[in-house]
């Protein structure tokens, strides 16, 4: 900042000073804008300062003066870059903290009000932290990235670091092998007889082999042996482990119950929209014949390809992989549940256009270790962005003009 532009700054804060009197004099010029004694007297005045000492008051006045330059920094920054909060936005997050405190948005006004806060500055200061939370939003959060080699290292330097204590209730399926004597292939015919005609079905078929049965119950998914542990992180659709073999002979395992177990589907779809051109009508009839097609065919993959607007699956046969019910549009999650492997939907309409829906598998997988992965990227991240934010703010500071007015 030049000289002269100084010097007329200085010119317009004095006059200020005089049409508003000392009781809200300057007491920072940051650039442009200035910092006012009542704003720094309203910070304080939500401490409490009772049996604080002198000194430390007056150690105290200078680190929140800081953080109203320094806000006021961020606010310049964030008008630079066309962040604007808007009223509605302004009354969407009033909404929002009335209803977390249980309270109508006249009650919020009329507490704020009893704590000798005027509203009106409640608002330009509600309105300055969702600026700035927006701008670290979009310059910070929303580019950091923690790839899959830092999430190993820090698993590995903190093995302790647990998610929500999975507990777990299980049957296990051991079928008696300790000299190798059975043939896989007729193991895995009596285990499909066991799960769909039932044990004592299954015993009565095959007298000669010893199966035993155990429940497990309540236990704490982290102490199951490894072996356990491993396959139980992907369960078919009615909830059982695949077959494997343990010193002991074949064994399985049923969930019965878990806090950490999520149903995912394998499904590919076929994305179409509307045009001036065409009525719904005539959409539908085009959707009926590509499942028509695909159902003869039994070529779906083909047909999304041709056909589906979603180009980023279409290159894939229209798949959208595995997929959890959490992260799909209720409408398309609600077709996708009640549909049966193998069974391609009718047209149905959500907010991204009509889709048909082929519903290729479903499995239960286990999401103990997603969510410690979740956790250990959430912590990566975070520090990422405080050490971003705080780079950037001292480099503001630096290019800054900050004069405090004693």
């Amino acid at each position: 900042m030049n000289k002269i532009k100084i010097l007329i700054i200085l010119a317009a804060l004095s006059s200020f000073n005089i049409t508003h009197g000392l009781e809200d004099k300057i007491v920072a010029i940051v650039n442009d804008n200035v910092v006012l004694k009542s704003e720094l007297n309203s910070k304080l005045a939500t401490i409490n300062l009772q049996g604080v000492s002198r000194l430390e008051v007056v150690k105290l006045k200078r680190e929140v003066l800081d953080q109203l330059i320094e806000e006021s920094l961020l606010v310049q920054a964030a008008n630079r870059l066309g962040i604007n909060i808007s009223d509605i936005d302004i009354q969407n997050r009033i909404r929002l903290i009335a209803q977390n405190q249980n309270l109508t948005v006249l009650q919020l006004k009329e507490a704020v009000e009893a704590q000798n806060i005027d509203y009106i500055e409640y608002l330009d200061n509600l309105r300055k932290r969702i600026q700035i939370e927006e701008l670290y939003r979009t310059q910070f959060t929303s580019r950091a990235y923690v790839s899959e080699e830092e999430v190993r290292s820090y698993l590995k330097n903190n093995n302790n670091l647990k998610g929500t204590d999975n507990y777990m209730s299980v049957i296990e399926y051991l079928i008696e092998d300790e000299n190798n004597e059975l043939d896989s292939a007729k193991v895995n015919i009596l285990v499909r007889n066991i799960k769909v005609n039932g044990l004592e079905d299954t015993r009565s078929r095959y007298p000669n082999l010893k199966i035993n049965v155990t429940d497990i119950n309540d236990v704490l998914f982290e102490s199951l042996p490894d072996i356990y542990q491993n396959n139980l992180k992907i369960l078919d659709q009615n909830s059982y482990t695949k077959l494997f073999k343990t010193g002991k002979g074949y064994t399985f395992l049923e969930v019965i119950n878990s806090s950490m177990l999520s149903e995912e589907y394998k499904v590919s779809h076929i994305l179409m929209r509307t045009n001036p051109m065409e009525n719904l009508k005539s959409l539908k009839e085009k959707f009926y014949k590509i499942k028509s097609d695909a159902m003869e065919e039994n070529n779906f993959s083909d047909q999304a390809q041709k056909y589906s607007l979603d180009k980023a699956s279409a290159i894939n046969g229209g798949s959208l992989g595995w997929i959890s019910k959490q992260l799909v549009v209720p409408e398309f999650r609600k077709i996708m549940i009640d549909i049966d492997v193998g069974e391609i939907s009718e047209p149905f309409k959500t907010q991204f256009g009509w889709h048909i829906l082929y519903l290729e598998d479903k499995r239960i997988k286990n999401i103990a270790n997603d969510i410690v992965k979740q956790q250990v990227i959430s912590i990566l991240k975070e520090r990422k962005v405080e050490v971003a934010k705080k780079e950037w703010l001292s480099k503001l500071k630096d290019q800054a003009y900050i004069k405090i007015i004693e």
